[in-house]
């Protein structure tokens, strides 16, 4: 089994035409997202699905990088993907959808996604999240092939458009797993490129990239700690508005579904990777704040509990 990523990319943009050509750090910013999925050591293969009509810039600039590329739909881009997906996977492999206007994903939470997947046997894994995103880039997952082969058939509408919005709608279909990301993913920062304030963002932390670093690419934590501490630096976009996302793209009633789905559903831990809790579905509640607890069994005698909304830890012992 291996691991295919897909970058739906294309040279129409509503907000920002031509812009994954924009030069971040003196190279276009789509660039980036390649040697950041290149850094991923689970990304066996990595290939661009361009619209069939485009045969310009953008995939001489492929061709010239090293990097594959598959022609489909405009607007179909579930279809798009999925020309990337027989011409580069077999049956049983995963596959991952890159976004293209992520210059800073984390691909150490993509392996850490994979290596959990394989584990445990999932489709996916989701951020656990109950009112909020992460930040762009953190909390990225790959699918299974089952979990494609159901987006591939059964989306319809904005579905063909946002690869994935279908496996949100249909998460009783699947055995999945959620992620407690750490503290610095949940941030209010764009970290993704759509108009002219993203990108002089996105320069500006390569400049004190490059100041303290020289060389690389910066780890999203580093990125969202040096906004913390650069406030002038991450205000450079913040009147941006949003236009799509988990929160923004789904409807109440779906997004209290997604909840009820979580209750009983396994849950890993960045910090402790090789424990598995679950979110109580009795009423076990914080003693300092009544949030929900959820539990990690660190061995036959000791039982450790988390809450989900102070962070708050206490271990029994049996």
């Amino acid at each position: 089994m291996s691991l295919l990523a897909v970058v739906c990319v294309r040279d129409r943009s509503d907000r920002r035409p031509h812009k994954w050509s924009a030069e971040v750090a003196g190279i276009p910013f789509l660039a980036h997202v390649i040697a950041r999925l290149r850094r991923a050591r689970s990304v066996d293969k990595i290939v661009l699905a361009v619209p069939e009509h485009d045969h310009g810039k953008l995939p001489e600039w492929a061709v010239a990088n090293n990097v594959q590329v598959v022609y489909g739909p405009e607007d179909d881009v579930v279809e798009r993907f999925a020309e990337a997906v027989r011409h580069h996977a077999s049956e049983g492999d995963t596959v991952f959808r890159a976004m293209a206007d992520q210059p800073f994903l984390d691909w150490r939470s993509l392996d850490f996604a994979a290596s959990a997947m394989a584990a445990h046997e999932w489709d996916f894994l989701l951020p656990l999240t109950f009112d909020r995103d992460p930040v762009y880039g953190a909390g990225l997952s790959p699918w299974s092939w089952r979990a494609w082969k159901w987006i591939e058939s059964r989306s319809t509408g904005e579905e063909r458009e946002h690869v994935g919005m279908r496996l949100r709608r249909d998460l009783r279909q699947f055995v999945y797993g959620l992620v407690d990301l750490p503290h610095w993913a949940f941030r209010p920062y764009r970290l993704e490129i759509d108009t002219d304030q993203d990108l002089l963002l996105a320069n500006s932390v390569w400049q004190r990239w490059r100041a303290a670093r020289g060389e690389g690419q910066p780890t999203l934590q580093w990125v969202v700690t040096m906004l913390d501490r650069n406030r002038d630096v991450s205000m450079l976009n913040q009147m941006v508005e949003e236009k799509t996302g988990p929160y923004t793209s789904f409807t109440a009633a779906e997004q209290a579904a997604w909840e009820r789905d979580y209750q009983g559903r396994p849950i890993v831990f960045t910090d402790l990777p090789s424990a598995v809790g679950h979110i109580e579905t009795r009423s076990a509640l914080c003693q300092k704040c009544k949030g929900p607890l959820v539990t990690i069994r660190l061995g036959s005698k000791r039982v450790k509990f988390r809450c989900l909304m102070c962070g708050a830890e206490q271990t029994y012992t049996a």
